[in-house]
């Protein structure tokens, strides 16, 4: 029997150094305080932390040829 959620999830590879801090933030207090309780999701936040604030320090030259 096939995972249903398989299609919803695809995996990257870290540096072990990033990955034993990943590990660390899991179960510290600030991890705790925002909801993270997994490596997958700590890592998604990061991502989404990331790519919302490119887009709100996009410059203009950054921006697509139309």
């Amino acid at each position: 029997m096939s995972d249903p959620n398989i299609e919803k999830w695809k995996t990257v590879k870290v540096p072990k150094g990033l990955s034993e801090r990943i590990d660390e933030f899991v179960i510290s207090k600030d991890g705790y305080r925002l909801g993270l309780t997994s490596n997958s999701q700590v890592v998604a936040y990061a991502i989404r932390q990331f790519l919302e604030n490119r887009v709100s320090t996009k410059s203009s030259e950054h921006e697509p040829i139309k």
